[in-house]
């Protein structure tokens, strides 16, 4: 076992402290929109940090750290490409904002409303199967993590039995997440998750501390230039024979367009928001949110175990790991767990238990989002439209939490026994493509067409779930049949997808029945607006700056936050084209991309600390305004999802 009793102690207290403030929003809990969207009373800087700690599960870590191990810097070099892409969409507040104005609780209800209450239903079908079946594999990467990294048993003895740990871990970690859900919904997640953000932030700087005094920075840079041919951890254009190619970051940049808010995992957020601007503007913090997150926990820590594993000086590491990784048979999850079982050989005593509560929080944040999305989904978009007699308010929230706690059955038994075969990300992708494939297209042109049609909607999401069925039927015959997965991995067939989806979106819509639909009732405009939900007017914006997003509703503050987005990612694309002009024209050596990487990281680093005390400082107001918000507030239990004529 790699953990001492300071080690455990932290861990427990941490887990305590959770639960607990988990149960102090139960008192807040008194409607279905409270329990779906916290009655829409979350500010800006709330939304951010909450939200972005849903994404680091110690799945969505261990992923990354898997793409960074055998990427290196590609990934974010490739990522600066897509930073036009992305602030164009955070500035314009493409389909958040809208999204926001519909008022709607989940995205299927927007369905009904735009299309018909029979799509509505196909559509969380194939969503909510879509979503748990993904769902599906998150506790059993959870469990095996934290096996490798806390160094315990395969078995232990209870009451005379011998018990499974793995088991045993996958449902302590979905019954810690079911707690928090069923406690307070999505005033629960809200807050918790923002405590939790914080708590990470602060261990995680803790932890780039101490890795830039135990390995010298050159040691890292010096490791990661050992790489094959072709498999450049520095070089963005010598890494076409990487497992994660340029290729595949490509096509990610066209999925966060075409997708956008299409994923429903975290479903929750998208429709918490006081208001579309506050929506807005949440979007535009995350842009910053991830920076120490980025360098000291996604880059450095694999590259650290990169290092270890290739660098001569640490050849002694590197065969301590490679003996505890001949003790795990699964090929996928021995490579999931490479860099984890490097950091039991450097991490101290206190740091050890601090990170495992870290992920642990990360944990319970993406299993509790998620087991609120998929159960919820099921019962707003499922059963309440099918019900002729809609629900008292007791029996709806009632009903969510039943369904939560089916999907956490489900994915305990789905971790218990599904073998995994794919890289993280790519299992994602297939997955995930079953309902992403072809629903951004119905998404956008349901928000921002008057002539979508109904026919077209079904088209999309019929063509992009075959597609994506397919080929997840294709690469289990390849590996079964062939030993080796499909010729098509799953990101290829995810762009697949999306591509026919949008055309057949647009064929069924133009040259089939024609539909006008009013945008602004849907949208709550012009007669159609609600009191309270428009920010009053401050002044009248150009030309100029409404063409950057900005609007009547700005206030100074917000164009400060604005220009700080617009220039440092305009100073970061512009680096990466200057970098790629001289490559192109000159030539450079993965030495000179070295110390590109070198310089960048360091200046990203240092302003990480910045940015994470300000929104800390912001989320910390918004939380004491979202309580006294919720205490105030004039609960209306006709707002639970249906759509009324």
């Amino acid at each position: 076992m790699n953990f001492h009793w300071i080690d455990w102690a932290v861990v427990f207290a941490v887990m305590f402290f959770f639960v607990a403030l988990a149960y102090t929003t139960k008192k807040y809990t008194q409607s279905t929109a409270d329990f779906l969207a916290a009655n829409r009373c979350a500010g800006r800087y709330l939304l951010t940090m909450a939200e972005g700690v849903c994404g680091l599960g110690a799945i969505s870590i261990v992923a990354l750290w898997q793409l960074t191990y055998k990427s290196g810097f590609i990934s974010n070099c490739w990522g600066n490409l897509g930073v036009p892409v992305s602030l164009i969409m955070v500035l314009t507040g493409w389909v958040i904002y809208r999204y926001r104005e519909t008022r709607v609780l989940t995205m299927a209800q927007f369905f009904e409303i735009r299309y018909s209450r029979n799509f509505r239903i196909f559509a969380a079908i194939i969503c909510w199967l879509s979503g748990i079946i993904n769902f599906g594999v998150f506790p059993a990467v959870g469990a095996n993590f934290f096996i490798s990294y806390c160094g315990l048993p395969e078995h232990y003895r209870l009451a005379g039995l011998v018990l499974p740990t793995y088991q045993t871990v996958i449902i302590i970690l979905v019954g810690v997440a079911l707690y928090s859900t069923f406690i307070g919904g999505q005033i629960a997640l809200l807050v918790t998750d923002f405590f939790q953000s914080l708590f990470l932030n602060v261990v995680l700087a803790a932890l780039l501390i101490f890795l830039l005094i135990k390995f010298p920075l050159n040691d890292v840079f010096d490791g990661i230039m050992i790489a094959e041919k072709g498999k450049s951890m520095v070089n963005p254009f010598d890494a076409w024979q990487s497992d994660f190619n340029p290729w595949y970051f490509i096509i990610g940049i066209i999925a966060v367009v075409f997708n956008r808010l299409s994923w429903q995992g975290s479903q929750g957020f998208n429709c918490s928001a006081k208001s579309p601007h506050e929506a807005k503007m949440a979007g535009v913090l995350s842009n910053f949110r991830s920076w120490i997150i980025t360098y000291a926990l996604v880059l450095l820590v694999p590259l650290v175990g990169y290092m270890i594993m290739h660098h001569p000086k640490y050849a002694a590491y590197a065969a301590q790991v490679s003996e505890m990784l001949a003790h795990i048979s699964n090929k996928e999850v021995c490579d999931q767990m490479l860099v984890p079982l490097t950091m039991t050989l450097y991490m101290p005593v206190g740091l050890m238990g601090a990170f495992a509560a870290v992920m642990i929080a990360g944990t319970t944040a993406t299993h509790n989002v998620s087991l609120h999305s998929w159960g919820s989904i099921f019962v707003q978009d499922i059963i309440l439209p099918l019900r002729k007699k809609p629900f008292t308010n007791s029996q709806h929230i009632f009903a969510l939490r039943l369904s939560i706690f089916f999907v956490g059955v489900f994915v305990c038994l789905f971790s218990s026994f599904f073998r995994q075969t794919q890289h993280i990300f790519y299992f994602f992708a297939l997955t995930g493509a079953i309902w992403l494939g072809g629903i951004g297209a119905v998404i956008i042109g349901g928000l921002y067409t008057k002539w979508g049609s109904t026919a077209g909607a079904y088209a999309a999401l019929i063509s992009g779930s075959v597609l994506a069925t397919t080929g997840m039927v294709c690469d289990n015959m390849w590996m079964s049949r062939f030993g080796k997965n499909f010729f098509l991995n799953g990101q290829e067939i995810y762009f697949f997808a999306m591509l026919v989806a949008a055309g057949l979106y647009t064929v069924f819509s133009l040259f089939g029945r024609r539909t006008h639909f009013n945008l602004d009732k849907m949208l709550h405009r012009g007669e159609y607006g609600i009191a309270g939900e428009s920010i009053p007017v401050r002044e009248k914006v150009s030309i100029i700056k409404t063409a950057f997003g900005v609007t009547e509703e700005f206030t100074k503050g917000d164009k400060i936050i604005y220009a700080i987005a617009i220039s440092q990612s305009l100073v970061m694309f512009l680096l990466f084209v200057a970098m790629t002009a001289m490559a192109y024209f000159i030539g450079l050596t993965d030495k000179q991309w070295s110390l590109f990487h070198y310089y960048s990281f360091w200046i990203m680093m240092s302003a990480s600390f910045v940015v994470i005390a300000w929104l800390s400082i912001g989320g910390i107001r918004d939380t004491i305004s979202l309580f006294r918000d919720l205490r105030a507030a004039k609960r209306d239990t006709t707002d639970d999802g249906r759509v009324t004529k």
